[in-house]
């Protein structure tokens, strides 16, 4: 019978610790945990620490991409930070108008946008946009919501879902100056999330109700929301990034416990995928299902984090081959 050295032409290494530095294919035993790992190319990818946010909040909104995110607002107290991510760091940004949580964002880092939020009133109308360097006043809302689900662009935004004094189906449409009533969601929840477009959005998660997370997802088509496929595990406050088509879904809270659960979809359903490293709800996410960012949130004990983990798929991850 042919050994592991016949065929690669070299023999599994012994080591205490596992490489630092491994390649795709090296395989080793590992005699502190005593098992046989491998360096392999997960197809389900994984999450990475990033940098820190400079402030830690929770309720804070997010726009833009893995390599050029955006973070604004936040809390505790309410808050007007703005944070630009470069791939590794976090720098500030230009301070919002309006000091406030509970909002949502869209667009890019350097075409971004802000609307509802708490307190309310006032800042629940609040809608801003941002060039790369500072916060300009858009069409304000028509309702004031806090914890609503947003998507889209700058200047083509939906906003969906959230509260106003009570949980509300509402949704609005941006056109770059002024919202429209859209088409109702189906069900109403606040601590909802969203990815997409305008005229292709994905609502997903939320609660309508204290002890009832919502599973249900919604596809919107520029006027109106069908229902699409569940997720494997309702939560509320939770985040998302990507498409309607290719979307990504992590954090929340399933129900007493913030959790680090991760989900993608595919157009059809959601399937599990490798959790995040770092447990919280009320964060905020950017980028798309394939490269996607994490930040922010309300951690177990409470109070906000600093926290970024950066999504990748494929990954390049170490796997426990054999072993006790």
């Amino acid at each position: 019978m042919a050994t592991y050295k016949d065929i690669k032409g070299t023999s599994i290494q012994v080591v205490s610790s596992d490489p630092s530095n491994p390649v795709v294919g090296q395989i080793w035993y590992n005699t502190t945990s005593q098992t046989l790992k491998g360096f392999i190319t997960s197809s389900d990818g994984s999450w990475a620490t990033g940098g820190n946010l400079t402030t830690a909040r929770r309720g804070l909104g997010g726009a833009g991409t893995q390599t050029a995110g955006l973070a604004f607002g936040g809390a505790p107290p309410a808050s007007v930070a703005t944070e630009e991510y470069n791939g590794s760091a976090w720098t500030g940004g230009g301070n919002l108008g309006t000091a406030r949580y509970g909002l949502a964002g869209a667009g890019t880092q350097t075409a971004g946008l802000a609307f509802g939020g708490n307190p309310r009133p006032g800042a629940g109308t609040a809608t801003e946009e941002y060039n790369g360097t500072a916060w300009t006043g858009g069409g304000a809302l028509t309702t004031g919501v806090e914890k609503l689900g947003g998507c889209g662009t700058q200047t083509a935004a939906l906003g969906f879902g959230g509260y106003t004094g009570s949980v509300t189906a509402a949704t609005e449409e941006y056109n770059g100056s002024s919202w429209t009533a859209g088409g109702n969601l189906a069900q109403q929840r606040r601590g909802i999330a969203g990815a997409g477009t305008q005229t292709a959005g994905l609502g997903f998660g939320g609660y309508h109700s204290p002890n009832v997370q919502s599973t249900a997802t919604e596809e919107y088509n520029g006027s109106s929301w069908t229902t699409g496929g569940v997720l494997n595990t309702g939560r509320r406050y939770i985040a998302g990034c990507g498409l309607q088509t290719a979307a990504l879904a992590f954090g929340g809270q399933p129900a007493t416990q913030v959790g680090v659960l991760t989900e993608k979809y595919d157009g059809t359903s959601w399937t599990t995928t490798s959790p995040m490293s770092v447990a919280r709800a009320r964060l905020a996410g950017a980028g798309t299902q394939t490269v996607g960012l994490a930040f922010g949130g309300s951690p177990p004990a409470g109070g906000g984090t600093t926290a970024t983990e950066e999504f990748n798929a494929p990954a390049n991850v170490v796997a426990t081959i054999s072993g006790s």
